[in-house]
């Protein structure tokens, strides 16, 4: 199984002839200015919240690919008013997918579109490959996120650690320590002025005074990812 980082939130999983696309802000980006935007054949795509620089290319990709989106469901029942194949749910089960799995969970942040209101933010869990992920959106640290790595077990987490919008350094470490996951990818940092930040000095933090390794990637990175599925 590959990722593939897109700058800021973004990424892209591969595996076994699916793609699952998280939050694709593609075009605008600052992390890929200049730079070739790789063409991308969703399976599916995976949304955290409606802000533009996470629903970014949602609507052109999935209605190009006939790829449904999960969301909450305020913005999924948007996106299918404007075409797209959608799958409007909430906080809670799984959701089945030919590549795995998906279940939404809580953030706090907030989430709207050209000041139209969307719903509830969320993170994402979801299982590819038989390993299991967190892309935490757009949050600030909360203690429940100890309840949701007891529920979902997640090996790797995708955290946000620019501050400003979202969980700081500081946050991100105890983020970490409640999550326990094997490795954690720093996302959402450096891409705008109010959230640039050390990710080094994150990584020597986290790898000071927890298990998890740290992984950073840069826009357009790929990760080959081989880590054992856990034990149920």
């Amino acid at each position: 199984m590959q990722v593939q980082f897109l700058g800021h939130s973004a990424l892209a999983l591969h595996h076994e002839g699916h793609t699952v696309l998280l939050d694709p802000f593609l075009s605008g980006n600052p992390a890929l200015q200049g730079r070739a935007i790789p063409a991308l054949k969703p399976t599916t795509i995976l949304l955290t919240h409606a802000h533009a620089d996470h629903l970014g290319d949602t609507e052109a990709l999935s209605k190009q690919h006939r790829a449904p989106v999960i969301a909450t469901y305020e913005l999924g029942v948007w996106l299918e008013k404007r075409g797209c194949p959608a799958i409007p749910a909430n906080m809670g089960g799984r959701i089945q997918q030919p590549w795995g799995w998906a279940r939404l969970v809580p953030a706090f942040h907030s989430s709207s579109c050209e000041g139209e209101y969307m719903g509830m933010p969320c993170g994402v869990v979801f299982e590819v490959g038989g390993v299991t992920f967190y892309h935490a959106g757009d949050t600030c640290v909360f203690s429940d996120m100890a309840l949701i790595a007891e529920l979902n077990r997640p090996q790797v987490a995708f955290l946000p650690i620019g501050g400003h919008f979202t969980m700081d350094l500081q946050e991100a470490l105890k983020a970490v320590e409640l999550i326990r996951p094997d490795v954690v990818v720093p996302i959402h940092y450096d891409t705008f002025p109010p959230i640039r930040t050390d990710a080094e000095e994150f990584r020597r933090q986290v790898e000071a005074h927890t298990f998890t390794r740290v992984r950073i990637m840069k826009a357009l990175d790929t990760w080959e990812v081989e880590l054992p599925a856990r034990q149920a």
